[in-house]
């Protein structure tokens, strides 16, 4: 982490040059280091990660995760044409919609993706579609209270069917012939606990046994979904990889010990690829005092809505030449954009050396879910992002401009 962070640093001089803040930064380096850890994690198992587009969706961040061997899971069309751009097809696009329309079932059908059902009634929209999936997916929301509320209480998601509906369902894909059935499942999200992930995944596995002792119906896989956490309020302890890995093939072991055929493992991990990955690069353009004092810079909840959204926590680091010198006097200042509204703040009685005006800041960890949930809101405009490949600086989307932001207002 170490070296990575002495590039990262390298390339804001070098970005900074040719670039105005605020811009994202992603390391190919780290993301390549991730990838691997849960690959080794899981290699006990005929195992495939399909990575979360929704977390950072752009094609040259995608472009790694093809070359590393892993899937993508898509959430709507325009995230499969995504994936196309970096030639991802067929089997390797997992399609996990909710509320899905048939004519998003009749275009993810037509590439060939795996489909995963939301709405076991959704079976009947796809038996009238003429071309039939190759795969089938259900997707199950048990009642299995677990983890930290992000996804929520099981009895008030949208997402999922009851296992009642799972076993309907499956009968029904068995019928109308699709080659290939699995079963998919969310139920939490930036766990932290590994004994958390475990009962899901025992819940999981024990399903599937009842499936096939009771059905007589074989699965091809079991996607968990994601929800492995990040630690952001101490990013040197994370979850342990390998020790989930090898918790959960004791458990696979166990579950599936008197069958012959036993059902892949895919995940779809998004935050724990690229979360690390990620940087947000912003300048500080005011400082105010109030009741309190406030740091503004030019980047704001428009480029990164976490901490607005849900208070989460990003580490903070000045980056200044003369940072030595001020080390000792450590302050207390709220971190704030520009928008409209009051929670338009990256963090709030934030310790920090002495800030002063110019001051680049490092916003860590927001590889994913960053960019990706930025908006337009008082007329923004959206940051450029770069990758840090291994030799080379690449410049992997540029900075919106107002031209773009009205490209699609009709002529006035």
């Amino acid at each position: 982490m170490v070296l990575i962070m002495k590039k990262i640093y390298n390339a804001i001089k070098q970005i900074n040059k040719v670039e105005k803040t605020p811009y994202y930064i992603y390391s190919q380096e780290q993301i390549e280091e991730n990838i691997k850890n849960l690959q080794e994690a899981f290699n006990w198992a005929d195992f495939k990660e399909y990575f979360a587009v929704k977390a950072t969706p752009n094609p040259h961040i995608l472009k790694i995760m093809k070359n590393n061997q892993c899937g993508v899971d898509c959430s709507g069309i325009n995230e499969i044409k995504l994936a196309k751009m970096v030639d991802y097809k067929g089997q390797d696009i997992f399609f996990t919609s909710n509320n899905t329309t048939e004519e998003e079932y009749k275009y993810a059908i037509k590439n060939e993706c795996i489909i995963n059902i939301d709405d076991y009634k959704h079976i009947t929209m796809i038996k009238k579609i003429k071309q039939k999936p190759e795969t089938i997916s259900m997707r199950i929301t048990p009642l299995l209270k677990v983890g930290n509320g992000i996804i929520g209480n099981p009895e008030q998601s949208k997402f999922g069917n009851t296992p009642e509906q799972i076993k309907e369902g499956l009968k029904q894909i068995k019928q109308i012939g699709i080659k290939k059935i699995g079963l998919h499942t969310m139920m939490v999200s930036n766990e932290l606990e590994i004994e958390t992930l475990l009962k899901v995944y025992k819940y999981i596995f024990g399903f599937v046994s009842q499936i096939k002792e009771d059905l007589k119906i074989e699965l091809d896989f079991i996607n968990l979904g994601g929800g492995i956490g990040y630690n952001y309020e101490n990013r040197e302890k994370q979850i342990d990889i390998q020790k989930l890995g090898k918790k959960t093939q004791e458990i696979y072991s166990k579950s599936f010990k008197k069958f012959e055929n036993t059902p892949k493992i895919y995940m779809e991990s998004g935050r724990y690829i690229t979360n690390n990955a990620g940087y947000l690069i912003t300048k500080v353009i005011n400082i105010k005092k109030t009741y309190k004092t406030y740091i503004g810079v030019d980047a704001g909840m428009q480029n990164l809505m976490r901490p607005g959204m849900y208070g989460a926590y990003h580490e903070i680091e000045i980056i200044n030449k003369d940072l030595e010198q001020r080390k000792e006097n450590i302050q207390k200042y709220d971190i704030v954009g520009s928008l409209c509204e009051n929670n338009d703040k990256f963090a709030i009685d934030r310790l920090l050396p002495k800030v002063q005006k110019e001051d680049l800041l490092i916003i860590k960890d927001v590889g994913a879910h960053g960019f990706s949930m930025g908006f337009n809101y008082n007329a923004k405009l959206k940051s450029a992002e770069y990758l840090i490949e291994k030799d080379n600086i690449k410049k992997i989307r540029r900075k919106e401009t107002f031209e773009d932001y009205i490209q699609t207002i009709m002529e006035v």
